[in-house]
């Protein structure tokens, strides 16, 4: 692909009208790409190859997986709590309401790999903030108590031992809230509540920065910022 690529106005017209389709949540074609801008199916197969792409289909897939991690909560670029997006705000309510609903009751939080040191820090912070939390290794931790809530931190989410701990969770009366970069995972699946978390996985020779125990601490500091706002300014009144 060219270092300085420029477009024609028709092709950006084509980029902006598979864009639309994704932004939809519509799979389109490029029969349908070709017909509503006007062009030849050669015309979009020539813009897939400009752009570095094999072919219609790669170039679509591509595009699609980029528009589905910026789904992702991700404050690699901008934790500033007065520009968060929708996305980013609807997962933080979800986190506070489910801390005020269990308040009184016990948490349990639990992980696997570099998700360990997320983990304990939640587990300090909701002390700090007067929550009955606690780290569970075993599922002996079920015995005595039969309901509350369970925070699973897991980067994959497919792990087996995460689905056993987590079946044990449900079957003792437990709300399951995880926490992955995987929203098609086993773990979020069986999730009463899942949160998708940006974060990527690279082979040490050639390292990229991962973010996501980074984004996970964020999103509970904005949380646990929202949840004194709602709850716990006024009990000194």
């Amino acid at each position: 692909m060219e270092n300085n690529l420029i477009l024609t106005e028709l092709e950006k017209v084509i980029l902006n009208k598979i864009q639309n389709y994704i932004n939809k949540n519509e799979k389109v074609g490029i029969d349908t790409v070709a017909k509503e801008c006007f062009v030849s199916k050669s015309a979009i197969v020539k813009l897939s190859k400009k752009l570095g792409y094999s072919g219609y289909s790669e170039m679509y897939y591509t595009i699609l997986a980029t528009n589905n991690n910026a789904l992702k909560l991700d404050f690699t670029h901008n934790s500033d709590t007065m520009c968060m997006d929708e996305h980013l705000k609807k997962n933080i309510d979800i986190l506070v309401e489910m801390l005020r609903k269990f308040r009184n009751e016990k948490i349990y939080l639990d992980s696997l790999g570099i998700c360990d040191s997320a983990k304990e820090y939640y587990l300090q912070k909701l002390l700090i903030f007067g929550f009955d939390a606690a780290s569970s290794y075993h599922y002996e931790v079920f015995k005595n108590v039969k309901s509350g809530l369970y925070f699973f931190f897991s980067h994959s989410g497919c792990r087996s031992e995460i689905i056993e701990k987590v079946n044990e969770a449900i079957k003792n009366n437990f709300k399951v809230i995880s926490f992955t970069s995987n929203k098609d995972s086993p773990l979020a699946k069986m999730s009463d509540v899942a949160i998708e978390v940006a974060g990527i996985k690279s082979e040490r020779e050639h390292y990229l920065p991962n973010f996501f125990t980074a984004n996970l601490i964020i999103l509970l500091e904005l949380a646990l910022s929202e949840y004194s706002k709602r709850y716990l300014s006024n009990e000194d009144d």
